[in-house]
């Protein structure tokens, strides 16, 4: 199936950050109580439809800010040869470099960035620190670079002042689609959030990414995500045993996630 419309109906609630009452964070429901999952390796068609089999690593991955890099470096550091496919490049050449705007990245190799192996390899087929993580019995986000775990979430800030005068930071947690990547989103030639083939995880975005949601919000928020995202899918499965169809289609299910629900639908 092509890849679903961007603009579609979507659930949002806000709360205040319980460990910092300046925050209100905006989640998106709709996203986080969908059913995509990565699939790199099991149909995913690559940003770049001449190099699908690295999926998104095409360029090399930009570095948020210094402890992004230090913890990135101090990972890369403990690659060995058997897992890393380009060891010795990576030590000879540099691991790191700078884009156009001199913003720091992972070094992009042979159209792919440094630390991904190519498919065949013996250490296995991937980022390397993705590999390292799983050997360390740790999720990938403490290993990889922040935009690498982060991925398809986006985090966004607002600054806004309250009319009792508070001033305020509005924390977006929603999806990241085409158009968080700006203008070139739209030269991916294909893209995973809103394409049904990605829908098909087996639990929804805020238990599958869990680790990755608690590192950007905290222990005590993500408790409270859990918490709407919880009651939201049980006020669709109330609608859902009705059976009324004019009111689903109101309930901001996302698009690609409910074309699987159909289609399962229809094969029952």
């Amino acid at each position: 199936m092509p890849e679903l419309s961007q603009d579609f109906p979507r659930k949002w609630v806000e709360f205040i950050d319980p460990d910092d009452e300046t925050n209100l964070y905006k989640l998106d429901l709709t996203w986080l109580t969908s059913r995509w999952t990565c699939i790199w390796g099991a149909g995913c068609k690559g940003i770049d439809k001449d190099n699908p089999d690295v999926g998104c690593c095409n360029l090399g991955a930009h570095i948020a800010d210094k402890d992004d890099f230090k913890n990135t470096k101090k990972h890369a550091a403990m690659l060995r040869p058997e897992i890393w496919q380009n060891f010795s490049e990576g030590h000879k050449n540099g691991m790191f470099e700078k884009d156009e705007e001199g913003d720091r990245k992972t070094r992009a190799f042979k159209g792919a960035c440094i630390f991904h192996n190519r498919n065949g390899f013996d250490g296995g087929d991937g980022c390397a620190l993705h590999i390292l993580a799983m050997e360390m019995g740790v999720g990938h986000h403490e290993t990889k670079p922040q935009v690498c775990w982060e991925l398809p979430i986006r985090r966004t800030f607002e600054n806004f002042e309250r009319p009792d005068g508070l001033d305020t930071v509005v924390i977006g947690i929603e999806e990241y689609n085409r158009r968080g990547w700006g203008a070139g989103g739209e030269d991916l030639d294909w893209y995973c959030s809103t394409a049904t083939e990605a829908h098909v995880g087996r639990q929804p975005v805020y238990e599958s990414l869990e680790g990755e949601l608690t590192s950007l919000m905290g222990k005590k928020a993500y408790k409270m995500l859990v918490d709407h995202c919880r009651a939201h899918e049980a006020a669709i499965a109330a609608v859902m045993k009705t059976g009324d169809k004019k009111t689903i289609k109101y309930l901001a299910i996302h698009p690609a996630t409910r074309a699987n629900q159909i289609a399962a639908e229809k094969k029952s």
